[in-house]
Parts: structure tokens; C-alpha cells; sequence
């Protein structure tokens, strides 16, 4: 039992690593005013006053299409975007700026057809052809990414991004020799890229390899507080029942991050192998209080309470922890061996 929960509670803590270090995500709606605050209200004045003595200068619409943006008024920046291409369909910058526009306002499949456009006008449109291809890793098409990356390495070969994203996409689809072959070619490119060595070190942990002790070692060397990287040093040496060394990273991570309900969860549990019931309830009682959502350790607390024969009390923590994850039949069992 207790080797079925801390796989899943490690699982959860690489894919929180993971998606710390991901890439940009699309903007959310809210960005999208609806008031008339303004700020550059001149500057929309001076080009507005121009395009009514030049209603057909597409140049116009986009000028002040990208006023509007720089301010997030974003259905106004799309309506002078459109106009723009509209009156200049031949202008690759107007459809990769509409395309923007529309990601930014969280219209995905849109802003993947003008990114098309944008390439089928001009095919060498470096920029439209990462940005589509980030797009697509987004929406999980990650063949369709890597294609385009393959393009865009064409265009630009040394840059480490491209092989970063390349190496973000095989690990998705479950290619980790792929993903750490590109993710390397980053660092190569870019000594510096904290976050391609943070996914080669968490994918060696992952193979419980200890060349990851060198690259989790490397990222610290690049971020020496980088919480992401202590904390993925933390789990790798926990798996491998190195406590001690995984303690003193966790201690790490609170000093830098207070509120890492994790960090605390981990020490708990960590306590709780090792037969320290009362500190890992202390390190429970911490992260609950930090993140009263977070199940696990509700749980956790009612597996010791019930271990202390103390029943009413390892049924109020079963019983939060099942609320919270109602079809969880780990909680379900628990509650039920004390009813």
C-alpha cells in the first residue's frame, strides 16, 4: 500500500517539475478589456484620423492593430489585423500578427490557420514556422511540431531552442533517448539552458540512472537556487532511499520556496519510512495547511492514525481525503478498514 501511494505521489512531483520549466502556454481571455482605459488613446487618435483620409492603407489597420495589442484591447487589435490582410492579402506579417493575436485570446485552432498562411505567403517565415510549431506541441499534435521544428532548424540551426522543443516533444511521446539526444544538442548550443539540463537530469532519474546527479549538479551550477532542480535531486535521491541527501535538498527548497506543500509532504513521508510518526504528522499538518486540496496527505495523516489505533481520528482524515477524490480507491479502502 505504502509503495502504491509514493509512486503516485512521485509521479505527481516529476510531472510538477515538468510543467514548471514547461514553455509558453496560451494567454487566457481575460486579457481581452472591454473598458475604454485607453492609455495610448492619442497615438489611436493620430493613426485613426489617418486612415479615414486613407481608408485602403492596409499599413494603418496594423498600426493601430498593434496599439490595440501592446494594451490587450485584443478584439479591437483582431478587427484592425483582419482589415489590414483584407486590404493586402500578400503580406505575410499581417497574417502572423492576426495569428498571435488570436493564440493570445486562447483561439487556437484560428491563430494554426493564419500561422499557415503566414508560411504558405512567405515559406522561409522563420518566426510563424516556431510559433505554429509550438502551437502544435501545445495541442499535444506532436509530430506535426517536430516537423516544423525540422523546418525551422533549416532555418536557423543554431538555435538551442528548436532542439529543446524538439526534445519536449519526443518526451511526450514517450521517446526519452530522443528526448535527451536533443535536449543535449540545446546545451551544446547554449551552455546555460537550465531548463533542457533539468529535463535530461529528471528523465535519467527517471531511469534511475545516477549520471542524473551530474546534470541535476550542472543545473544547480547554472541556477544555484533553482527549487525545480533541488527538489527533482530531493525525489531522485528519496527513490533511491538516499534520506539523508534528499532532507537536506528539501530543507533547500523551503528556505528558497516557504510555501512548497510538496517539500514538506516529501519530508513527511520520508519521517514516516523511517518510523518518525509524530514529525511526519508535524510535516502533514504543514502541508495541509499550505494546500488544504491536496489529498495525499490527508491520507497519509489517517495512515497513521489508524497504525495508532486512534480510529475517529484516522476517519476524519480519510473521510477529507475521499471528498477531495471522491472515485480514489486507495481514500475508499482506508475509510473503510476504520468504519
Amino acid at each position: 500500500m505504502r509503495a502504491k501511494l509514493i509512486l503516485k505521489t512521485l509521479t505527481f512531483v516529476i510531472l510538477f517539475i515538468q510543467i514548471v520549466s514547461c514553455s509558453e502556454t496560451p494567454k487566457s481571455k481575460d486579457l481581452v478589456q472591454t473598458n475604454d482605459s485607453l492609455a495610448n488613446v492619442e497615438a489611436v487618435k493620430q493613426v485613426s484620423a489617418q486612415i479615414e483620409n486613407d481608408p485602403e492603407n492596409a499599413d494603418l489597420y496594423y498600426q493601430r492593430a498593434v496599439i490595440y495589442a501592446n494594451e490587450k484591447y485584443l478584439n479591437r487589435a483582431e478587427d484592425d489585423y483582419r482589415e489590414a490582410f483584407r486590404l493586402d492579402s500578400s503580406n505575410s506579417l499581417y497574417a502572423f500578427a492576426l495569428a498571435r493575436n488570436l493564440y493570445a485570446m486562447n483561439q487556437t485552432k484560428e491563430a494554426a490557420t493564419w500561422y499557415e498562411k503566414a508560411i504558405q505567403i512567405k515559406p522561409d517565415f522563420a518566426d510563424a514556422i516556431l510559433k505554429l510549431a509550438d502551437l502544435y506541441f501545445l495541442v499535444k499534435e506532436h509530430q506535426k511540431s517536430i516537423n516544423l521544428l525540422n523546418e525551422y532548424r533549416k532555418l536557423k540551426p543554431e538555435d538551442a531552442y528548436v532542439y529543446h522543443m524538439m526534445g519536449l516533444n519526443y518526451k511526450e511521446m514517450g521517446d526519452t533517448s530522443r528526448a535527451i539526444y536533443h535536449f543535449q544538442t540545446a546545451i551544446e548550443n547554449d551552455p546555460k539552458d537550465y531548463e533542457s539540463t533539468l529535463y535530461i537530469a529528471n528523465l535519467y532519474a527517471g531511469k534511475k540512472k545516477s549520471i542524473a546527479f551530474e546534470y541535476f549538479a550542472a543545473a544547480l551550477k547554472i541556477k544555484p537556487k533553482g527549487v525545480d532542480a533541488l527538489f527533482g535531486r530531493a525525489v531522485f535521491n528519496q527513490q533511491i532511499k538516499n534520506y539523508k541527501s534528499a532532507l537536506l535538498d528539501y530543507r533547500k527548497v523551503i528556505d528558497i520556496d516557504p510555501q512548497n506543500y510538496l517539500a514538506y509532504y516529501n519530508v513527511g513521508y520520508i519521517n514516516y519510512e523511517n518510523g518518525f510518526m509524530d514529525e511526519a504528522l508535524r510535516n502533514w499538518n504543514i502541508c495541509t495547511q499550505m494546500n488544504p486540496a491536496y489529498a495525499n496527505a490527508f491520507y497519509m495523516k489517517g495512515l497513521v492514525y489508524e497504525e495508532q489505533k486512534n480510529k475517529t481520528e484516522a476517519r476524519i482524515q480519510y473521510k477529507v481525503a475521499l471528498d477531495l477524490e471522491p472515485e480514489n480507491q486507495l481514500f475508499a479502502a482506508g475509510l473503510s478498514r476504520v468504519n
